[in-house]
């Protein structure tokens, strides 16, 4: 190949070199302008590769510029700059080389790429189930409201109709929340408020103390107050409970039912009771006056005459006691005190009595009454009266009950035909038992009885 030849084909690859390099590096600046605002890639490899590609392309032009294969001094000038340039980026590349091997290859990217579709997939999976797991939940919550809304519209119906008002107080006793108050008070008046705003100063002191014990010893507790309420007299009883959270008690719960119609009610039949006693009595001594004015003129009735209104006047006196009691019944002691009280006669005599307390209910307690004012009566009219009678009454394990009505220091006790009747026979049946002493001895008199505890005879509460 000519010399010439050889000289055309140098410029001519230094030509292609430098198209190359022109290439490469338009190729590198489309890359960093495109990469500028996005965090990653190889941006100062980039740059140091276009610094390098550029300082190559300056060397090819330096050498291909007129004078250069004649040792000119510009030529010489942009070959020392390109080599100084490339010196430089290949030292300055060498920090980048581990960087440079950390990044990874298509492969591993591509496996990375396998993982992160798997993991999408699976938390699309996790989503379905999440969401179905939601719309169950969200239809278990649907169901439950539903109940809940069922529960308290039925809690509403029944209290709109009903004397039942439901308060809840703060542990401040400040009213928080009122349902159904009683008229003619609404929530209005009752919320943000407190006891001593509503009620007298006495019923006030005394909801308040029940409810303070409620809030310090979290056991409930009844009450009961009355006060002038839209203009009459109105009677509440309820009760008072704790309202805990977290484990202790944050405020009280009360429901109070108006119980005035029944206070009313009871208060009404107590003055029909008071009335028919009263007429009761007028009628017995109506009897009374007939039975005098039909033993007028006839001697031998006076010997009847004076115990018939002795047993009238008995009989009398357990209406009175059983109409101070509700027609509940009678306490026993009351009975035998009121027994030894009406007739004369018995005042030196000594009378001891002891047992439980026992409520006679109303037909045992007229003829107890009854049979008492006999054994009295037999007392007050004795030859020789008895120094003491001792009257003991118990309850026996079985569910009996035992009588004894003892007379000590006579020995001339004598008991009516019509006494002997009544202890005998009648007692006993209303008692449901028997007779198990009737007789008279050096030592005394003794009467005993026994029964069998029920409606008509039982245990006496303590309010009684």
């Amino acid at each position: 190949m000519q010399p010439d030849d050889l000289e055309t084909l140098k410029t001519l690859a230094r030509a292609m070199t430098v198209a190359a390099c022109a290439s490469v590096s338009a190729g590198l600046v489309t890359y960093l302008f495109r990469m500028r605002h996005r965090a990653g890639g190889l941006m100062g490899t980039s740059a140091l590769l276009f610094v390098f590609v550029l300082a190559v392309a300056l060397g090819a032009i330096g050498r291909l510029l007129p004078g250069a294969t004649g040792g000119g001094g510009l030529p010489v000038l942009m070959e020392t700059v390109t080599a100084v340039v490339a010196f430089v980026v290949g030292i300055a590349v060498w920090p980048m080389i581990p960087k440079l091997v950390g990044q990874p290859t298509r492969q591993e990217a591509n496996e990375a790429n396998a993982l992160l579709m798997e993991g999408q997939a699976a938390n699309r999976r996790l989503i379905d189930q999440l969401s179905d797991l939601n719309r169950d939940l969200e239809g278990r919550v649907a169901g439950r409201t539903a109940e809940l809304e069922t529960v308290r519209h039925r809690f509403e119906m029944a209290l709109e109709g009903s004397d039942i008002s439901i308060l809840e107080l703060d542990s401040d006793l400040l009213f928080t929340w009122v349902h159904n108050p009683p008229h003619p008070l609404t929530q209005a008046d009752l919320l943000g408020r407190r006891p001593g705003d509503l009620l007298p100063p006495a019923e006030a002191a005394e909801f308040v103390a029940v409810a303070r014990r409620v809030l310090a010893g979290g056991t409930p507790e009844r009450f009961e107050i009355t006060f002038v309420l839209g203009g009459r007299q109105r009677w509440f009883e309820g009760f008072v409970e704790p309202v805990t959270a977290d484990g202790s008690v944050k405020g009280v719960l009360a429901a109070a039912i108006d119980v005035s119609r029944y206070k009313e009610h009871e208060r009404e039949m107590r003055d029909i009771l008071r009335e028919l006693t009263h007429r009761s009595k007028n009628l017995l001594a109506v009897v009374q006056g007939i039975a005098r004015q039909s033993a007028e003129g006839c001697p031998e009735a006076a010997g009847f005459l004076a115990p018939f209104s002795g047993r009238l006047l008995a009989l009398s006196a357990a209406h009175e006691l059983l109409v101070q009691n509700g027609w509940r019944g009678i306490l026993l002691d009351e009975v035998i005190i009121r027994a030894w009280a009406d007739v004369e006669g018995t005042a030196n005599i000594s009378v001891d009595m002891d047992g439980p307390r026992v409520l006679l209910g109303p037909d045992v307690a007229q003829n107890v009454m009854l049979g008492a004012h006999e054994l009295v009566v037999a007392a007050a009219k004795a030859e020789r009266p008895p120094e003491r009678a001792v009257v003991s009454w118990a309850m026996l394990p079985d569910g009996g009950f035992r009588l004894e009505w003892r007379m000590l220091g006579t020995s001339s006790i004598e008991i009516s035909a019509f006494g002997h009747l009544l202890l005998r026979t009648v007692i006993p049946v209303v008692l449901d038992g028997e007779v198990t002493a009737l007789d008279l001895s050096d030592a005394g008199f003794a009467y005993g009885v026994r029964g069998r505890i029920g409606p008509q005879l039982q245990p006496a509460q303590r309010s009684a």
